[in-house]
């Protein structure tokens, strides 16, 4: 039988119990992140999540000299408000001619899953970018200046390892957050549009620290402009809910108050941060700046593990490859650790001895931004979604989940997701920022 012979609960049954979980399942196997987090549909509220902060308040527990009860401090908590976002959407679009020629057993469900292949894989790659992002939105820098031209060069989204003439072997690509094919939006610092809606027709990788990219049409635009996906910037700068892109770790670990699109903002989810000590993580540097980064020590690693443990057990640390690449060589040529296979990579990963947690497990993530090491522990940060899988199929005008597109022979289905991270124990984590890999 043909597709459209399938009636419309059998229809919204073969999207729900189908292609969602299989999109579930990829975004947990693809995403490093999200599988270490909690996720969290309590708290939200309408447009808005809450969050509880734990902070390290006086309480009424303390000595005595006398038989009497010490009088009760009460203890506090410090709360916040944040917009719940529109972290992204997928559209599957059917032609109307290859559905009604879908006959026989089986015919739908392999139609359907032809279309979802690439979704399974670009949606959790694209989410695991947003996740470690900074809440700006940016993807990348402008490192030239194209005068209605095609070829574009492109910094880091915040490392710029090119512009400071670092030795850029292995670092990660500047383009590491574009995709061929992408549109995208650059704006300048100030919030100027330059070019709009613009695709990526190719990205060659550059090797010393900014890579070229190739647009379909020509534009022009200055050095130092930011690029966005197309329509996430938030016009005049200013949050609101659904628009720009969610929260992602370095935002939340960030000292300073995050950008909102290219514009300084002045509270962090709700939050001044740098008049709150509790809204901000703990920072601390391996090398100088970003432009005088230096090779990463296992002395570090532990001072960095202690000061973040008062507040709790640092039970993983978190960084891109080739900086779990040094890490590697480091540890395997400490003679005073124990001879643990976990050093040599392989199926047991690599381990750091010290902390409460005594085997911390050095995990390494492509997408983790340039020249940090993370430290953190399980309950520190969460995602708030209204859905406990987060990914959900969004019903069109007449409530299916495949609708017919308005005067075409095709249909469509829209898969969306509504979320924002978040920090709980937010002074239980930590980076280490300015790091390089030992071979620079």
């Amino acid at each position: 039988m043909s597709v459209a012979q399938l009636s419309t609960s059998g229809l919204n049954k073969l999207f729900l119990e189908y292609i969602k979980p299989g999109l579930e399942v990829a975004l947990y196997e693809n995403t490093s992140v999200y599988d270490r987090f909690k996720t969290n549909t309590e708290d939200v509220k309408g447009k808005w999540g809450v969050t509880k902060v734990l902070t390290a308040t006086p309480k009424s527990f303390r000595a005595s000299s006398t038989s009497t009860f010490p009088t009760a401090d009460q203890g506090t908590y410090n709360e916040f408000i944040y917009y719940m976002k529109r972290g992204g959407y997928g559209t599957l679009q059917f032609d109307g001619l290859a559905m009604a020629c879908g006959k026989g057993v089986g015919a739908v469900k392999e139609l359907v899953k032809a279309e979802i292949d690439a979704m399974m894989l670009y949606i959790p790659s694209k989410l695991n970018k947003q996740f470690w992002g900074d809440g700006s939105g940016r993807l990348a820098i402008l490192s030239n200046s194209p005068a209605a031209g095609t070829s574009v060069t492109v910094d880091g989204d915040t490392t710029n390892w090119g512009r400071f003439g670092i030795d850029a072997n292995e670092y990660t690509n500047p383009s590491q957050y574009l995709f061929d094919g992408m549109s995208i939006d650059i704006y300048t610092a100030a919030g100027v549009l330059e070019a709009s809606d613009v695709k990526i027709s190719s990205i060659a990788l550059g090797g010393a620290g900014t890579d070229t990219l190739t647009m379909a049409t020509a534009i022009t635009a200055t050095a130092n402009s930011f690029i966005y996906d197309h329509d996430t910037y938030p016009t005049g700068g200013t949050e609101a809910a659904g628009t720009g892109v969610p929260m992602g770790l370095y935002g939340i670990c960030e000292s300073l108050n995050p950008y909102i699109g290219g514009v300084l903002s002045s509270a962090f989810q709700g939050v001044n941060r740098t008049s709150n000590t509790w809204a901000q993580a703990q920072m601390f540097n391996m090398g100088t700046a970003i432009g005088i980064p230096a090779v990463i020590t296992d002395k570090q690693i532990l001072k960095v593990i202690q000061k973040v443990e008062r507040y709790g057990a640092v039970e993983v640390m978190m960084t891109n490859d080739s900086i779990w690449r040094a890490l590697f060589e480091i540890l395997k040529a400490d003679k005073t650790m124990p001879n643990d296979p976990g050093y040599w990579g392989g199926l047991t990963g690599m381990k750091f001895y010290g902390g409460k947690s005594k085997a911390i497990p050095i995990v390494y993530d492509e997408d983790c931004p340039d020249g940090r090491v993370y430290f953190w522990g399980k309950d520190a940060v969460q995602i708030t979604s209204p859905d406990k899988g987060g990914l959900d199929w969004l019903p069109g005008d007449s409530g299916n989940i495949l609708s017919r597109v308005q005067g075409k022979d095709e249909y469509a289905a829209n898969l969306r997701w509504y979320y924002n991270m978040t920090g709980k124990k937010i002074r239980n984590i930590g980076v280490l920022r300015y790091v390089k890999h030992a071979s620079a």
